[in-house]
């Protein structure tokens, strides 16, 4: 009998799961001085798009995967042009489910140092934050990301999804990092089923994060030139030839036109999911939204936040404005930028012969200046969701998971287009104003305890999703 207990308890042993074994467990304030570092050092590479130097940034992160193990390959240099690339990166698993990728863009958009308090580039900490630019868009993800995996690695957790880990040039200008990586490489994508990026935007307020965002859908961006042409002469001799106040008129048409609320699934889940922070009668406003959007005072609320007005409507901001060099001169030709950004469902033809029709001039020509990408739409149920919301339980029970709209474009209807989920995380909390201000604005920053935070947070997406 005391032979047969003795071998039971051997088998049991022989038979328990691998991860059971050999997990390591992690340092997890170690671990998060180390991102801190990685992070600062990424951010002192220049990816200001354009040019975008992706190149040093691409060859940055895999001189940190080769020394952990984990085999990277740098792309697609000949077709991004000098000094750019595109990363890849494996970590294998025992392939019993598909692969989840890790996506995130090693460009930046351009500073204006004279208004940073600090050196954008320099990965300055004061205050309890990390400065540079990038932190928040998106080097700071990709980081967390890297770490993640990394983590998994040294920990031995068993995997039954390969992890893959992408870095992308061009984001921020034309997209044409993901959509060259998408069309040459369909074989280093086609066992992947989830993929994430940028595109969540967590609500942490007062010191308490509320929801956690797994984006699901987001607007594509249509941006347009308007170009008005004119006979140029000199400014003490007004002419009607003159194509700066043509352009200024249909400008303020353009400004003053309210494109029509409209609700999607989404969004009205979204209301939904966050009614429960509102007292009445704001709570049943949001919990209905269509009707609440029939009432002028509701109506007038709902449209009074940046963000909520932005996911129910199409959206047009003008940025750029272009006339003479030279007080004293009539110019040939006035233009305009406009960044216009459409809801999932909308049409982009019937959108654009409104937008001329606002515009009431014939002689205000438009011109494409962005890819339009395919709508994205993610379910707002799946494994990749369900690991999430696991893994936000693990930190606070009473926060919860809902699925928003992002109103900012990405490369996930690229990675769409390969037959893989996209979805958007933000794996840091960060407070609405600070992301608000510092993305693509002056002083971007992270609080150094987010880092950390960050990485573990991915690193348990990572592992409910086995």
């Amino acid at each position: 009998m005391m032979r047969t207990s003795i071998l039971a308890v051997c088998c049991l042993a022989f038979s328990a799961p691998l991860h059971a074994q050999s997990t390591r467990p992690v340092d997890w304030n170690a671990l998060a001085s180390e991102t801190q570092q990685v992070l600062t050092d990424y951010i002192r590479i220049n990816t200001t798009n354009p040019p975008g130097n992706e190149l040093a940034a691409a060859r940055f992160l895999k001189g940190i995967l080769d020394r952990e193990g984990i085999e990277a390959m740098i792309l697609d240099t000949a077709e991004l042009g000098a000094g750019r690339a595109n990363l890849y990166a494996r970590l294998k698993g025992n392939g019993t489910k598909r692969a989840v990728a890790l996506i995130h863009h090693m460009d930046v958009v351009p500073v204006a140092p004279q208004y940073w308090s600090v050196d954008p580039f320099g990965g300055i900490v004061k205050d309890g934050y990390l400065y540079g630019r990038g932190t928040l868009d998106m080097k700071g993800s990709g980081i967390a990301q890297l770490m993640a995996m990394i983590a998994i690695k040294r920990s031995g957790v068993a995997l039954n999804r390969d992890i893959v880990y992408i870095a992308n040039a061009d984001e921020e200008l034309g997209s044409r990092g993901a959509l060259i990586f998408v069309e040459k490489h369909q074989d280093l994508l086609k066992d992947v089923e989830f993929a994430t990026t940028e595109g969540g935007d967590n609500s942490y307020e007062n010191g308490q994060l509320r929801y956690v965002a797994v984006g699901a859908a987001e607007k594509r961006a249509i941006w347009q030139h308007l170009v008005v042409k004119g006979v140029p002469s000199h400014g003490s001799r007004p002419t009607k030839r003159n194509p700066v106040p043509k352009l200024i008129a249909a400008l303020d048409r353009i400004a003053h036109w309210e494109t029509p609320l409209r609700l999607t699934p989404v969004t009205t889940k979204y209301f939904h999911d966050i009614a429960r922070f509102y007292p009445e009668p704001k709570r049943s406003w949001l919990m209905n939204i269509s009707s609440a959007l029939k009432n002028p005072k509701a109506r007038e609320w709902i449209v009074s936040d940046v963000y909520w007005n932005a996911v129910l409507r199409n959206t047009i901001s003008l940025t750029v404005v272009n006339g003479s060099n030279k007080t004293n001169v009539i110019p040939a030709e006035a233009s305009a930028d406009l960044d216009i950004r459409l809801l999932p469902d909308q049409d982009t033809t019937a959108f654009l012969a409104e937008l001329k029709s606002v515009a009431a001039d014939t002689s205000v020509h438009f011109t494409g200046l962005s890819i339009v990408k395919p709508s994205l739409a993610s379910p707002p149920t799946s494994a990749f969701v369900s690991a999430v919301e696991r893994a936000v339980k693990d930190r606070d029970p009473k926060v919860f998971v809902t699925t928003p709209m992002y109103t900012a474009a990405t490369d996930r209807p690229t990675y769409q287009r390969a037959g893989i989920i996209a979805y958007g995380i933000d794996p840091f909390k960060v407070p609405s104003a600070e992301l608000q201000s510092g993305m693509h604005g002056n002083d971007e920053r992270l609080a150094v305890a987010n880092i950390g935070w960050g990485v573990h947070f991915v690193y348990d997406i990572l592992r409910h999703l086995q």
